[in-house]
């Protein structure tokens, strides 16, 4: 018995020295080659209707002494039906048009055919949270809670802030009901409403604290989205391989319009309950060169006006500062849109999407629209240890991430840092 008793302790002390990290560098952010990656991952040219995993992921141990006691989120929707008010109604009403006209070729037959299959089942959902998107956000909870059980116990107080979009208060419910799930008796507390846009959507419109003085920089480059789609997508062959006129099926200047409402169509099926694929219609090369036009156009619109969301750093540090001090345990959640959360990065220059790229040709090296995927999240976990000293990590999409902040225990940075960094 004593010697069982010997080597279980030997066992144990070899864990807890394995969990002792050794201080690691921060890795170097370099532009990756984008074609070479989505090659690796051909999920990633879903773009933004990529969903997020929640698998589980790998993650370095706290300094020796430290221990989380805080977790402040943003994250975005979970899968959806299509955000475009009139993708469905128009592709039903332009591919019809073409049957009964007899300018559909025999693709075109087949995919009017399983669009329709579909069609009665989504036309009506637009902008909806889909029951993918609902069951995604109970799993990336379920992680959360797994990766940081000590936050979430009986005495933890957790805040949940939404957007007012639908789609963002269904999934600010799931992700709490997935939390609730894993501890019946976790206080969360949900709210939505414009009061709390300055931490959600600081530059929506209807936010009533909406600060009109903010540095907007200029245009990252001469060249124009529309310039940049008439050089890098061949979008003609596309309606040809639907239409046997396709001048006669979509008028010439809605043209690329209509070819992009077929992408994100395409890419949107993920999030939904179907097997049923629309891809067929797209060349490898051409659908490389849909996600990068996406592409350039997040960055086109993110960059500009990536400093008027501060206001959602500001309320990272109020609230975590308030944490510190009140010494009580738990977590704020923000949930929100794409179009937040990747200027959000920017300013954090998250994993190098701070670098502003001067070619467009070198958008999708830095930046891609698969890094906001349908549930995105960024995570910033707070430890302290007994000193007080508090240190905190950055999580993307589940996995540890690097910020624009020097560090010589990365993973891990000092808030202090932090706060001086973003308090200039």
């Amino acid at each position: 018995m004593k010697k069982v008793l010997f080597i279980s302790v030997i066992a144990l002390t070899a864990l807890v020295s394995c969990k002792e990290q050794a201080p690691k560098e921060t890795p170097v952010m370099a532009p990756v080659d984008a074609e070479a990656l989505v090659a690796e991952h051909p999920e990633y040219l879903d773009g933004t209707d990529m969903l997020c995993p929640s698998d589980d992921v790998k993650l370095t141990a706290a300094p020796k002494g430290y221990k989380a006691f805080y977790l402040s989120h943003y994250g975005r929707h979970g899968a959806r039906y299509a955000w475009q008010s009139d993708m469905y109604r128009r592709l039903h009403k332009v591919l019809g048009a073409a049957k009964e006209e007899d300018n559909l070729t025999e693709l075109g037959l087949d995919y009017r055919e399983r669009f329709e299959s579909l069609y009665l089942d989504v036309k009506h959902r637009t902008g909806d949270l889909s029951r993918k998107g609902w069951e995604q956000q109970k799993a990336l909870a379920k992680r959360m809670y797994l990766n940081f059980p000590e936050l979430f116990t009986d005495d933890a107080y957790v805040m949940a802030r939404t957007s007012t979009s639908t789609r963002c208060v269904m999934t600010m419910s799931a992700f709490c009901l997935g939390l609730q799930a894993m501890n019946p008796d976790l206080e969360i507390f949900e709210n939505f409403g414009k009061f709390f846009l300055p931490a959600i959507l600081p530059l929506d419109g209807s936010n009533p604290f909406r600060e009109e003085e903010y540095k907007i920089t200029e245009e990252p480059f001469e060249e124009t989205y529309e310039q940049y789609v008439e050089r890098t997508v061949e979008y003609k062959p596309i309606l040809a391989r639907l239409f046997k006129d396709p001048d006669k099926a979509v008028e010439p200047k809605e043209q690329w319009d209509f070819t992009s409402y077929l992408y994100f169509f395409a890419a949107g099926m993920k999030s939904l309950d179907t097997d049923l694929e629309f891809y067929d219609i797209f060349t490898p090369e051409e659908r490389l060169a849909l996600w990068k036009a996406d592409n350039f156009q997040f960055y086109w619109y993110a960059w500009p006006t990536r400093y008027g969301y501060m206001p959602i750093v500001r309320d990272i540090i109020a609230c975590a500062d308030e944490r510190i001090a009140s010494g009580k345990i738990g977590a704020d959640l923000r949930f929100g849109h794409d179009y937040t959360i990747l200027p959000l990065m920017m300013l954090l220059d998250l994993d190098g999407m701070g670098h502003e790229v001067t070619d467009p040709d070198d958008i999708s090296s830095w930046c891609r629209t698969s890094q906001v995927p349908m549930g995105a999240n960024v995570h910033f976990v707070f430890y302290r240890n007994k000193e007080g000293n508090v240190l905190f990590k950055v999580l993307h999409n589940g996995k540890e991430a690097t910020i624009g902040l020097e560090t010589d225990n990365w993973p891990y940075y000092s808030w202090e840092a932090f706060k001086a960094k973003f308090s200039e």
